[in-house]
């Protein structure tokens, strides 16, 4: 393990492809925060008028549902977006916080149509390449060796998808580094998609989070207004921000803990896990985590960015890893640490 190993982010492409993406786009004037999604997409005729906008996805208040293996329908961007157009809504729009992979499938397929390219494109040419980052990126091209190696196959989304009553014939069976671990992004939508599908190293993940710290500024280099930075760092409920999890001081409620639409992931016992924070870090603090065991955490107050990847999915996936317990003692011992005085 070193610096230089690449890691399969996982949801970790949310809050520094998606959202950041979708933002720079707000700076551009390609779309509003409060417009909505269906003035981009609007073969999503269940969604017309129903107030699905850019910032209720962003913020998982867009009333969709969590997850579903969209791919067992079809593949390509056009299925996808039938499948989304089938499925409608799960709740009203801005009522409730429901953590949703769709919700940011349905946001990158937006920010394509806005953006006139592919999301792996966008991210590349609005956030990677001006901050000078050669080793993140979506579908990587080099040598399998430097990948941290998530799950054989996809064990745990087949057990979802079989206990739902579900059959899809492509599953992989064997190791796949440098192919992201998330099915909906590699077998739905070719490996490029809002929600999942982002590669890079801890170094790199540290540029992105002193953007971030900076207010959307990094080496010289704008890269975001402070305007919509501060947008995306302000509750828009639940102790969410445009794709960030805010600092909480309240424990986790148990709906917060298990997987979103528990019919797909019914174990009898659902583990307890801590927020992944830990709960030192001040009320300014943000971040998020990643299924494959990532996770970024930036707190304005002490300067600070930490930045934990692991390959937590390896060789199989196991609820009661106790994955949290370890990112939330990491993060009390960091921000500990930065206490010198004798």
């Amino acid at each position: 393990m070193s610096e230089s190993v690449v890691f399969d982010l996982a949801s970790l492409t949310k809050p520094l492809a998606g959202a950041a993406v979708a933002l720079a786009l707000v700076d551009r004037g390609k779309f509003s925060l409060d417009e909505e999604i269906t003035d981009l997409l609007p073969e999503l005729t269940s969604l017309l008028g129903r107030g699905v906008t850019f910032r209720r996805l962003l913020a998982h208040r867009g009333g969709m549902p969590g997850w579903r293996p969209l791919y067992v329908d079809g593949t390509g961007r056009d299925a996808v977006l039938s499948a989304v157009n089938r499925l409608g809504l799960a709740t009203s729009p801005g009522t409730r916080f429901e953590y949703s992979d769709i919700a940011f499938m349905v946001l990158g397929l937006a920010l394509e149509r806005a953006g006139d390219q592919e999301m792996d494109r966008l991210a590349t040419s609005l956030l990677f390449a001006p901050l000078g980052l050669e080793a993140t990126r979506y579908r990587p091209e080099v040598r399998s060796a430097i990948y941290a190696t998530t799950e054989k196959g996809n064990g745990f989304e087949r057990r979802m998808a079989e206990w739902a009553g579900l059959e899809f014939d492509g599953w992989r069976t064997d190791f796949h580094p440098g192919e992201v671990n998330d099915g909906n992004a590699h077998y739905a939508l070719g490996g490029v998609s809002a929600h999942a599908g982002l590669f890079s190293t801890a170094s790199d993940v540290a540029v992105l989070a002193e953007m971030w710290l900076n207010r959307g500024r990094w080496n010289g280099v704008r890269i975001l207004s402070s305007a919509v930075v501060d947008q995306a760092v302000s509750d828009q409920g639940s102790r969410r921000g445009l794709g960030w999890q805010l600092m909480s001081r309240m424990a986790p409620e148990l709906d917060e803990i298990t997987r979103a639409d528990s019919g797909y992931f019914p174990p009898e016992r659902t583990p307890w896990k801590p927020l992944a924070s830990g709960e030192l870090f001040s009320d300014r603090a943000f971040g998020h985590t990643g299924f494959t065991g990532t996770s970024v955490w930036i707190d304005p107050a002490s300067d600070l960015c930490a930045v934990l990847l692991t390959n937590a999915t390896h060789p199989q996936v196991d609820i009661n890893n106790p994955l949290n317990s370890l990112r939330a003692r990491f993060h009390n011992a960091v921000v500990a640490s930065l206490d010198t005085d004798s």
